[in-house]
């Protein structure tokens, strides 16, 4: 068998009572902390364009776009759903992506769902196994594919969605290997635009894309039949020309389940996660010592060489600069004493006091370490103070990693958090009493009338 048809068998013969009970809790946890992403990111700028974007075209009113009060087409409420997602960079990560698995299938999958009117036990089907199978590509091409500037989110992201939403729509095998085939041609986005509106659009995209190529391969449209394992595939291509392990992939699906292990991360920071060690680790000196920002000559953060090629504003202008920038997040650390949502404005990141300390950040990296070797080592920071006073601490795993997960309050209580910005105490409650049970939901269109 092709690789591709080894993907696409798995995404046909598996159902939801193969699915491991882990998986599944783990799904609901992700799906409600997506969920409560979107709610948070309705105002932003990015947002509202998108919204409107959408709203001029018209079309058939099938799914839901969150906050916007109408309903569009199945791919243009992916694309605005996805966007509004991953506005604030609030959503969850996974290593073997190096991205954001969540912002791309979820829309999706909840769009498709309520124009087929489908349940909530089928929206869990297709979005374990879209992460599976984003996971599994993800694990192949490796962490290469990241660092050459493809934004996996969007990448990996398209095809996780191509195959949830073709499991969505019940399609055989050959039809999941034809939205795989379309999707491939779609995936795209580079890291050039972090820091941009340009960012969170790739997630909104990757969802549109999955639901494009479903819908097209369920009509009859045709692609490449391994386009997975061909000689110019998606493993070869995106490889950045490294060697790629397919066996990652066909070895691998749900062996185990990527959301099981090594699990899927969520964030209780809204900023790139490649900050959060040294978030941790600067409250936790702000905590223990009590530094005022004034008092600070120097900060230094020990991490991987990889870092900084990905927080790539060292003097942000912006709120959506401030996010892809550790001295920012250093700074804004220091000065309020949290990293939250409110730290994540343009007033915020060009207040004097904060522009004034980002000069007095600034990186080192142990010598030999770089790429992958960033999450398996501790980041370091240590804070120099005017009198001569350092202050140090590292972090091995960030706070909401699997090995130092969040717990259900915390992500519920983040959720409430997010989703209070915009929904009455009842729908927040409704809402997450729904995703709790997602399982039961007959129609998934009753969660989304909650978030019109």
């Amino acid at each position: 068998m092709t690789i591709t048809e080894t993907v696409s068998d798995f995404v046909v013969g598996t159902s939801y009572d193969d699915i491991p009970q882990e998986a599944v809790t783990a799904a609901k946890r992700a799906i409600l902390d997506c969920l409560g992403c979107a709610v948070a990111g309705i105002p932003e700028p990015g947002s509202e364009i998108v919204r409107g974007y959408i709203a001029d075209l018209g079309g058939r009113p099938e799914a839901t776009v969150v906050g916007g009060g109408f309903k569009a087409s199945a791919p243009e409420t992916a694309l605005a759903n996805g966007t509004m997602a991953h506005a604030l960079d609030y959503d969850d990560v996974a290593v073997s992506w190096v991205g954001h698995p969540s912002v791309a299938i979820l829309p999706a999958i909840l769009a498709l769902g309520e124009r087929e009117r489908l349940s909530g036990r089928k929206a869990l089907e297709g979005y374990v196994l879209g992460f599976e199978v984003g996971a599994k590509l993800g694990a192949a091409i490796g962490f290469g594919h990241y660092m050459w500037g493809w934004h996996a989110t969007v990448t990996l992201g398209t095809m996780a969605a191509a195959a949830a939403s073709a499991q969505m729509l019940g399609l055989d095998a050959h039809g999941v290997r034809m939205a795989l085939g379309l999707a491939a041609s779609l995936a795209g986005g580079t890291r050039q635009n972090f820091g941009t509106m340009a960012k969170p659009f790739h997630a909104g995209s990757a969802a549109r894309n999955g639901v494009v190529s479903a819908l097209l391969a369920a009509r009859g449209f045709t692609a490449d039949e391994d386009i997975l394992g061909g000689a110019m595939g998606f493993l070869k291509l995106f490889s950045g020309g490294a060697e790629y392990d397919p066996s990652r992939v066909t070895a691998g699906l749900g062996q185990p389940f990527d959301l099981v292990s090594p699990g899927v991360s969520m964030k209780p920071y809204p900023c790139c996660r490649l900050t959060h060690r040294c978030i941790d680790a600067m409250l936790h000196i702000i905590d223990e010592h009590h530094p005022r920002a004034e008092d600070v000559e120097s900060v230094v953060c020990l991490t991987s060489e990889a870092n900084p090629q990905v927080l790539i504003h060292s003097r942000p202008r912006a709120a959506l600069e401030g996010k892809f920038s550790m001295q920012y997040c250093m700074a804004i650390a220091l000065i309020d004493g949290m990293v939250g949502l409110q730290q994540f404005t343009d007033e915020k990141v060009l207040d004097p006091r904060a522009q004034g300390l980002l000069s007095r950040v600034a990186f080192a990296h142990p010598q030999g370490l770089s790429g992958a070797e960033i999450l398996g080592t501790p980041e370091r920071v240590t804070v120099r103070l005017r009198d001569g006073t350092e202050l140090s601490h590292e972090v091995l795993v960030a706070k909401g990693d699997p090995p130092n997960p969040m717990s259900d309050e915390e992500v519920a209580a983040k959720y409430r958090d997010c989703a209070s910005s915009y929904l009455s105490t009842g729908d927040v409650q409704r809402s997450l009493e729904l995703v709790s049970s997602l399982e039961e939901v007959e129609d998934v269109a009753v969660l989304m009338g909650l978030l019109a």
